[in-house]
């Protein structure tokens, strides 16, 4: 239900000059990593979220989903300047917008990508405002068991949907709870997991585990490609020379309106996906864009026009919000960058849970607030800066990769101040280059490393509650068998969707060499 004081005091929280001022420095920062190619959204947010721990609860959240704002529309800048996607987000955006780029019709390619950005962030954020809510009071419904199996289906799905490989996406899940596990007992007070050292008896922290996997692993992937690199950067001046110049063509509003199917399609795809957990704004660009083009052939999407910018750019913006929604609803990030902004919440006392919207109703107004004005900010500092920006991707990796590292160890040691805190960010950073190097996805492992104490809690409470009795604990209502029936199907339809995606591509491969030997033998 909606709360008149609540959402009076958040807006007192939020229309102030440190919040504002934060938002602005979110969203700016934002932009400019997200314009550099190898930084994405997750890398930005975890190296920022340190810094939260120092501001009050509506500047942190100003400055992280300014910045993942930020971010995800300026990932398109390098794509459509240099055919260089910031992240991959923004890979399906290469398509047209670098098409676009070498007809000379750059300027527009970037505005396309702005205006059709935040139109779609903006309709998925008054998506989430209406529906957030609603599912927040259906999970209070929810038992202790019925929390735990939830949990389980997200887990399930995280797994199957997180990768090519369903096992790599449950391994990392795997990996996420047991590193959730190390510590204190809750319940019993019991070390568990900490390898005989006292420093882990209070668990891993939460912010050199993300800077760790996020931002540390990253550069160590950016600094190996250096090695294999003997000219830095030569591309990229030669092609920023003169693109944005102001003789170029800008963009009028009757061409805006023209792209309001493709907008249409990404906002509906992404607005789905976004709440999906695993999926992400990769995803969803590239499906908004297929479809775009399937549906839309007169478009002539592909061949460098503003369609296909609009539709791939609406479907990676429009995750923003919903992606939030399982986070808000059932206190399951939606993806890696919820994940980070729970993390942020979190930092500031507040757990994120369907109990938000009783506890901390001015928090969650405050937040919605937020994700609007956000939009605003960055159609002005977009509008104002993108071609300032564009000439950020020419950065050389031998200056951006060891400041980086720099602000990874400062960042994870300032949190708490606990020199150990740089151990387990360097061993995390290693640990996640390893994790890239053999294709395990890392979202799995955040996402389950912070449901694990709640996926505890709920199992444990429900056992208490049947005295003991773990099959009439956690087997105690039909809900709680449709959600564990959920569970296994979703693995099971994964395993056979992919199982015969390797039978077919087994079976055409003869077909293929056959083929290849007619067309030599002719």
């Amino acid at each position: 239900m909606f709360q008149p004081d609540a959402f009076v005091e958040a807006l007192a929280l939020v229309l102030n000059w440190n919040t504002l001022m934060w938002l602005t420095i979110g969203v700016f920062v934002g932009v400019g990593l997200g314009a550099i190619p190898g930084l994405t959204t997750s890398t930005g947010v975890a190296l920022m979220l340190p810094l939260t721990f120092t501001l009050d609860i509506t500047g942190a959240l100003g400055l992280v989903i300014g910045l993942y704002k930020g971010a995800l529309f300026g990932g398109s800048i390098s794509a459509i300047s240099f055919a260089t996607p910031g992240a991959p987000d923004s890979a399906a955006t290469v398509f047209d917008g670098y098409r676009m780029t070498q007809q000379g019709k750059g300027r527009k390619a970037l505005l396309t990508s702005l205006y059709s950005s935040v139109t779609a962030d903006t309709l998925s954020d008054l998506l989430v405002i209406l529906i957030a809510p609603m599912m927040a009071l259906a999970a209070l419904q929810f038992g202790p068991a019925e929390r735990a199996w939830l949990m389980v289906v997200a887990i399930a799905l995280l797994g199957a949907l997180s990768g090519k490989h369903i096992a790599k996406g449950l391994m990392s899940a795997a990996i996420g709870l047991y590193i959730g596990t190390i510590g204190t007992d809750p319940m019993g007070g019991a070390s568990r997991n900490t390898f005989d050292l006292a420093w882990l008896r209070d668990g891993i922290s939460l912010v050199p585990l993300i800077i760790g996997l996020f931002a540390m692993s990253r550069m160590l992937e950016q600094g190996v490609e250096l090695l294999h690199e003997s000219r830095l950067g030569t591309r990229v001046e030669r092609r920023m020379h003169d693109l944005f110049s102001g003789k170029q063509e800008g963009l009028t509003f009757r061409e805006y309106l023209s792209n309001w199917r493709e907008m249409g399609i990404g906002l509906g795809v992404g607005s789905f996906i976004g709440m999906l957990p695993g999926l992400g704004a990769t995803v969803a660009s590239f499906l908004s864009y297929g479809i775009a083009k399937k549906v839309l052939p007169h478009k002539r999407i592909g061949t460098g026009v503003m369609g296909g910018v609009a539709a791939a750019e609406a479907g990676n913006n429009a995750t923003a919000g919903p992606t939030l929604v399982p986070l808000l609803a059932f206190g399951i990030p939606g993806s890696a960058t919820a994940a980070l902004i729970g993390g942020a919440l979190m930092l500031q006392g507040v757990t994120p849970s369907p109990r938000m919207f009783e506890l901390h109703a001015d928090v969650v107004y405050a937040l919605f607030t937020i994700l609007i004005l956000a939009n605003f900010f960055n159609l002005a500092i977009g509008r104002g800066f993108a071609f300032f920006y564009a000439k950020l991707g020419s950065l050389p990796k031998p200056v951006l990769v060891p400041t980086i590292m720099v602000l990874a160890v400062i960042g994870s040691y300032a949190t708490q101040g606990n020199p150990y805190d740089v151990l387990v960010m360097l061993f995390f950073g290693f640990f996640g280059f390893a994790m890239r190097k053999f294709g395990v996805p890392e979202a799995p492992l955040i996402i389950t490393f912070l449901i694990a104490p709640m996926l505890e809690e709920s199992m444990r409470r429900a056992v208490l509650i049947s005295g003991g009795d773990w099959l009439g604990g956690l087997f105690n209502s039909p809900l709680s068998l449709t959600l564990m029936a959920m569970a296994v199907v979703v693995l099971v339809l994964s395993y056979r969707m992919r199982f015969s995606e390797r039978l077919d591509a087994m079976s055409h491969e003869p077909d293929a060499e056959a083929d290849d030997d007619t067309r030599f033998d002719r």
